[in-house]
């Protein structure tokens, strides 16, 4: 899913999979996740620290499940995880800590390997297959290495047919199916590069997508958050409806005020929406962290406040100016919405000043990041 924020919905899976799933397979290599309680209890409590950046506490929950489960996949898949959202959006993929992660996603995988060698059908396996992958595919999205992860996806459809098959058995299912739904049909619509590539797939619907999804947020225990993520972004970004995107950013930052992307999105979904107060008011849990990503996307945010809610238009400007010193050496996607609210600020400001080359200028530089038609967008 290039440019956008990639899997977090695979951390509720990973419980969803250990406890919804019957694995019966014969002679099996490797013990069960599924009949050890114990585990399902840890990683109940484990998960949401993850969620919420606690990570040493998280740590110690996953370290008791990962003891009773050495050669499962769960655990180089917790490890994984917990890279993930420590450095959640990664922006250096020649970095340790993402070749750390790739590294445990690919044990993930080889784990997963052995119990599918003793029956193709173990539905951990199974799971823990497609969660792996499905974290490579997305990175290969991001990196923008669109045949990779095209390769990614075509490995991972047999099982995803096998969410379809089960999905009335179990309410967690709607969540795969759902993001299936949705985005095989968006994809080809926004990205014409994939299309050729699509046609080899069952088709979706983008209405029955986010319908599973909103369902998922209602009824289900696991992939609740998971859901609620995603349809934030899929809402803010690609709907164009804030108000919905704001019921699900909402719930997910005060639960997990420690998490900064769930606070940015909350922030400006608030901000789209003109829920001023709100957005001062979770402001400074995103201004204590000191990536400068998130540094960046606080100055941002507080420039908006500044000029179209505290009418300080000077100080709006200083605030523009520090978001755009920190976003010159952002290179990810991730970072391109900000990016685009400095450029448009700035040029705001200069044709406030009569300064109008460096207004046009400014100007030019949002609308190339304008996928969205954010330009539209009157705070």
């Amino acid at each position: 899913m290039k440019g956008r924020k990639a899997g977090k919905w695979l951390c509720g899976l990973l419980v969803w999979g250990a406890v919804s799933l019957n694995a019966n397979a014969p002679h099996r290599p490797i013990p069960s996740l599924l009949s050890d309680p114990i585990s399902i209890e840890l990683l109940k409590k484990g998960l949401p620290l993850m969620y919420g950046h606690e990570f040493t506490q998280a740590k110690s929950y996953f370290a008791q499940v990962q003891a009773r489960h050495p050669a499962h996949p769960v655990t180089p898949l917790l490890e994984a995880l917990i890279l993930f959202w420590q450095h959640m959006p990664f922006d250096d993929f020649e970095s340790r800590a993402f070749q750390q992660h790739v590294n445990f996603l690919e044990k993930t995988i080889a784990a997963s390997e052995k119990l599918l060698e003793i029956n193709p059908n173990d539905v951990e396996g199974v799971f823990f297959m497609l969660t792996a992958r499905g974290l490579l595919m997305l990175h290969h999205n991001e990196r923008g290495q669109a045949l990779q992860a095209v390769a990614e996806a075509k490995r991972l459809y047999d099982m995803i047919q096998q969410a379809f098959q089960l999905r009335f058995q179990n309410i967690e299912l709607n969540f795969m199916t759902g993001l299936y739904d949705y985005y095989r049909e968006y994809f080809p619509e926004r990205y014409p590069i994939y299309r050729p590539f699509t046609v080899f797939f069952r088709p979706g619907s983008k209405k029955e997508g986010l319908e599973s999804l909103e369902t998922c947020t209602r009824k289900a225990i696991f992939t609740a958050n998971e859901a609620a993520g995603y349809l934030t972004h899929i809402y803010l970004r690609y709907e164009n409806d804030h108000e919905k995107a704001l019921a699900h950013s909402r719930r997910l930052a005060q639960q997990f005020s420690g998490n900064p992307h769930y606070v940015a999105s909350f922030i400006e979904t608030a901000l789209l929406t003109k829920r001023y107060e709100e957005a001062a008011q979770f402001l400074p849990l995103l201004q204590k962290h000191t990536r400068p990503l998130f540094k960046a996307a606080a100055y941002v945010f507080e420039a908006i406040l500044a000029e179209f809610y505290y009418k300080d238009l000077q100080g709006a400007f200083a605030a523009y100016q520090s978001a755009e010193k920190l976003l010159l050496a952002e290179k990810i996607n991730y970072a391109k919405p900000y990016k685009l609210y400095t450029f448009a600020g700035l040029s705001r400001h200069y044709k406030r000043q009569g300064e109008f080359a460096l207004a046009r200028r400014y100007y030019q530089q949002a609308k190339a990041l304008d996928e969205y038609e954010y330009l539209k967008t009157d705070f």
